[in-house]
């Protein structure tokens, strides 16, 4: 009879082991992802944008037109072998230059194009490639489509039954038990003890 419970319980082990191995390793490539930005961000280091800039020269002045400034990217974009933005473009007002400008959004790049200052017959359109990092700096504050975010909740809800089981295993070995408890003790001490002094000290 004791044999027949030992087994039992071996078996249940070994299944929460194995779920908790396979939910980790679906995960990790994501929670990679939100440790390194997280890292990165806390420490300082800033994501960069490459930028490029091509000069335009046109008979006559450029006109704060939306449908002719649109079909000049597209046109130039093309002739450059460079794919259009997926997403919207809109007029806008440089406020610094005094200049209106045409802006494109796109998640993988972004392009801007103006008058020059000088000459209003050379239009300046400006092409920003954000840097993988950039990207998925985008990814971490929730910016991108609607697919990915899902992923995200799911992965938070997995990354809950993982802590959740790795727990259970360690709490189901009589051996590891008390090591387990004083671990969780621990951790709960450090996290309130940081919290109240980052808020209040």
């Amino acid at each position: 009879m004791i044999t027949f419970v030992s087994m039992k319980l071996e078996i249940r082990r070994y299944t929460l082991v194995r779920l908790h191995m396979i939910l980790a390793s679906v995960i990790f490539p994501i929670t990679v992802m939100f440790f390194l930005t997280g890292m990165l961000v806390l420490s300082g280091i800033k994501p960069a944008t490459f930028t490029e800039e091509y000069r335009l020269i046109f008979d006559e002045p450029l006109k704060e037109d939306y449908a002719l400034l649109n079909a000049i990217i597209k046109t130039e974009l093309a002739a450059r072998g460079i794919a259009e933005p997926l997403g919207k473009s809109r007029l806008g007002w440089d406020k610094k230059r005094q200049v209106f400008h045409l802006n494109w959004n796109g998640r993988s790049h972004r392009v801007k194009l103006r008058p020059s200052v000088t000459d209003g017959r050379v239009g300046v359109m400006k092409l920003y490639r954000p840097s993988l990092y950039n990207q998925l700096m985008r990814l971490h504050k929730g910016g991108g489509k609607d697919v990915f975010d899902v992923f995200v909740i799911v992965a938070a809800g997995i990354m809950m039954l993982v802590l959740i089981s790795g727990i259970l295993i360690g709490l189901g070995i009589r051996k590891l038990r008390g090591l387990v408890l004083y671990s969780m003790g621990t951790g709960g001490l450090i996290f309130v003890g940081l919290m109240v002094y980052s808020q209040y000290f």
